[in-house]
């Protein structure tokens, strides 16, 4: 019995494989982009710190994606599915937008409306991405439902993947920075105690120490893991080993007759009003990728309330997840630079890939020990107000924060972004599972995607003015060469004269 397990495991470890590059291929882009900003701002994109919060409008306006989707998965017609599609036409836009995004990342124009230089061609590209990964959500999920049940689980590793691996290269690629070098040296009269003397003095500058490897690289590495996920997905599709694995017709009519509510369409929709939610890549993705995992989960067998919550407790759920998604989605991330930046761009990509790699983490607890609790999800989101509130504190205070240049300041605000992105992931997870469990679920799920992309909207909203155009944060350059006043220092006796001399510069490098 144990060898036909493992004949059977081995059996289907290659299409376990392929599920699992398939869905790295989901939010890779957006979370590779969100973890490069501190670098971007590093070498003095013209956006510099407000990058952000061009980002998380670019995000919102994407979700044009997904609405085209659903309208279109609405008024085709009865049982014809379009994710497969789809999938290929994300999966094309997906792979030239990185391809281009390699060459022309660093291109910029004058905008009419300000008058001023912006990053065209990245911002442009990154719209086309966030397409692409928004949209994912909507139809990778339904592709993956044709699968036995088993590979969801595998499907949602991935996902979790295209979080962790640009989080990984990201911490090993580095923000270079600058150092302090000696620009050239020079001797200088001054009078001491009515002495006269000659020093030698250095004059510094900082240059550029570069990352450990450029931009370039980066969007390489998201332009290969984007085809990987493209070829994984045309050999599921075509593969007899991967066709091996399909749910049979009777199954799948089985199913329809036990649940209306996992048919083919409604999966689809369910699918889009949880997973609207991941359309911010450090935060809010992953957790939802997990949240569904949870909801679909095999293992996990759900008993739905007969009598359901009171209106009261609807109001109080769709009001928490307002408010979580407005102020994880739309104003802490477009604070983010200023808020971790304060404290040096290391301390920056520190926060912004932790950050990132612990919202998955956060979302499969929500999986391993699921919890009906209403106060607990109250619990949780006091806790996570009060760590975005001192990442928002930190932002306003800006350039000049406290403990700016102790460890301990670096460490507090690293530690309060994973805890920001952490708990609110598992929040939202926990509301989701809580939605899933009541009755007429199919619907409280849609207003769940709804009331989600409502609030990230209006966080977004309102920062974007904040940021950009009332200017109420101020970022961070770090200054190599403050330890010397004005950049120069003497520190050399040359010479002790009786009488003043003219200075005369004695040698440059």
């Amino acid at each position: 019995m144990a060898s036909e397990a493992v004949k059977d495991f081995f059996q289907r470890l290659p299409v376990m494989i392929l599920v699992v590059i398939f869905g790295t291929g989901s939010w890779v882009a957006i979370n590779g982009m969100w973890v490069e900003l501190p670098l971007l701002v590093a070498l003095g994109i013209p956006e510099g710190y407000n990058l952000a919060s061009y980002l998380v409008i670019i995000i919102q306006l994407a979700n044009i994606g997904p609405l085209t989707f659903t309208l279109a998965n609405w008024w085709a017609p009865k049982g014809l599915k379009i994710e497969t599609q789809t999938i290929c036409v994300v999966m094309v836009v997906g792979i030239a937008s990185t391809l281009l995004m390699v060459f022309f990342w660093d291109e910029t124009t004058v905008w009419d409306i300000d008058n001023s230089i912006h990053s065209t061609a990245l911002l442009c590209l990154t719209f086309f991405l966030s397409i692409v990964d928004c949209t994912s959500s909507v139809a990778f999920t339904p592709f993956m439902s044709r699968f036995k049940h088993m590979y969801l689980t595998w499907y949602f590793v991935g996902e979790g993947f295209s979080a962790l691996l640009p989080s990984l290269v990201a911490l090993g690629q580095g923000v270079g920075g600058d150092i302090c070098i000696a620009n050239y040296t020079y001797n200088e009269v001054r009078e001491i105690d009515n002495k006269t003397y000659v020093v030698n003095c250095t004059a510094w500058m900082q240059q550029p120490k570069p990352a450990n490897f450029p931009p370039e690289d980066f969007f390489w590495f998201l332009f290969c893991m984007m085809s990987c996920s493209a070829m994984a997905f045309v050999l599921l599709n075509v593969l007899p080993i991967s066709k091996r694995e399909y749910i049979r017709a009777e199954s799948v009519q089985s199913i329809k007759s036990s649940s209306s509510g996992s048919s083919a369409e409604s999966h689809g929709m369910l699918e889009r009003s949880k997973d609207m939610t991941g359309n911010h890549g450090t935060i809010d993705n992953s957790g939802d990728a997990a949240q569904s995992k949870v909801l679909n989960s095999q293992e996990i067998e759900l008993i739905p309330s007969p009598s359901g919550l009171s209106k009261l407790q609807y109001a109080y759920l769709f009001g928490v997840l307002a408010f979580v998604n407005a102020l994880s989605n739309g104003i802490l991330a477009s604070i983010q630079s200023y808020s971790a930046g304060a404290y040096g761009l290391n301390t920056y990509l520190l926060a912004a890939t932790l950050a990132n790699v612990a919202n998955p983490v956060a979302c499969f607890i929500v999986m391993a020990a699921p919890s009906m609790s209403l106060l607990l999800v109250g619990v949780m989101t006091f806790f996570g107000t009060f760590a975005g509130s001192y990442c928002l504190a930190i932002a306003a205070m800006s350039p000049t924060p406290p403990l700016q240049f102790e460890m301990i300041g670096s460490v507090l605000i690293v530690l309060a972004w994973i805890c920001v992105s952490g708990i609110f992931s598992y929040t939202k997870a926990t509301i989701g599972w809580i939605l899933r469990n009541q009755p007429d679920n199919r619907v409280l799920l849609i207003w769940f995607g709804g009331v989600t992309q409502l609030g990230s909207l209006v966080g977004a909203v309102i920062m974007f003015p904040l940021v950009n155009i009332a200017y109420l944060f101020e970022g961070y350059y770090e200054d190599a060469c403050a330890d010397y006043a004005n950049h120069t220092s003497c520190d050399e006796v040359i010479l002790t004269l009786n009488q003043p001399v003219v200075y005369v510069p004695v040698s440059f490098n």
